[in-house]
């Protein structure tokens, strides 16, 4: 590789992460075409050959296969997951807590509880409230993943009819490991710029998918993580009827290769669209 080759694959990859720092998607876009581009001008400068170059972009489509077989399918969580109460995390963990909680009371949503599941290497935070009047329940929410560096937060908006189904706008960044079951829909929006705004975002769902009022059910308060196991549980039995999970003996399930595949799809839309 001469000079010239270099500063062109350098000029290149610098392109690509500026333009993937922009919450534009075309111009995200674009910055994921010139990552790819970069990968394919460093197998050909190298080797001289188009097939090396080739190889270097597949390996951008390979990497989360290796994910997903070395550490994913060898994860067992239980059959029953129990949404119980617990203690807030630090603000070194959590930082945004306190400052997002605001947000959301002055919204006129009520906190009812902190609580929190965890599976195998993957703890759940949740901090849960009510809006009496418009009959929404938020979740402030963390996920932290132990033995690496990696944390996400997020707030979810649900609303629940009289005829059990939940309707749910979310900014949860990550792609979602599980399908959603029959009787729950999601609304991903993740670039709401406040609470206003994405309260605003969920009404204009419900209304988009012919939800009034008056078909939403009233929750008690006391129930709010139940609700939220009901739904997990759901979710787990809807995977096991598809076939994505698989028991493995003494309560415990994991990924096929059926739910495997479902989790490189995943991975791979949420690249390409993002």
């Amino acid at each position: 590789m001469d000079l010239q080759e270099l500063l062109f694959l350098a000029a290149t990859i610098v392109f690509a992460l500026a333009c993937r720092t922009f919450s534009h998607r075309v111009v995200r876009k674009v910055g994921l075409l010139a990552m790819l581009t970069s990968s394919y001008l460093l197998g050909w400068f190298l080797t001289g050959s188009h097939v090396a170059g080739a190889c270097g972009v597949a390996l951008w489509f390979m990497l989360p296969w290796v994910e997903i077989v070395v550490h994913v399918r060898r994860l067992r969580f239980p059959e029953t997951i129990e949404v119980k109460g617990r203690f807030a995390p630090s603000s070194e963990v959590f930082p945004e807590l306190h400052e997002l909680t605001r947000e959301i009371e002055n919204e006129g949503f009520v906190m009812s509880e902190d609580a929190g599941w965890k599976w195998s290497d993957t703890d759940h935070f949740m901090r849960l409230f009510y809006h009496e009047e418009k009959r929404m329940q938020a979740t402030l929410g963390m996920v932290q993943q132990e033995g690496i560096p990696w944390t996400e937060s997020y707030i979810s908006v649900t609303s629940r009819t009289q005829q059990g189904l939940s309707y749910t706008t979310t900014n949860l960044a990550h792609p979602p490991t599980m399908q959603t079951a029959p009787g729950q829909r999601i609304n991903r929006q993740l670039n709401a710029q406040s609470m206003t705004e994405f309260v605003q975002l969920h009404e204009g769902y419900l209304a988009s998918q012919g939800i009034e009022k008056a078909a939403l059910t009233e929750i008690d308060t006391q129930t709010l993580s139940t609700q939220i196991e009901q739904d997990l549980r759901q979710q787990i039995d809807h995977h096991v009827h598809s076939g994505l999970i698989e028991e493995v003996g003494e309560g415990q399930l994991r990924y096929s290769w059926r739910g495997c595949f479902f989790l490189w799809f995943q991975t791979m839309k949420e690249i390409l669209i993002a």
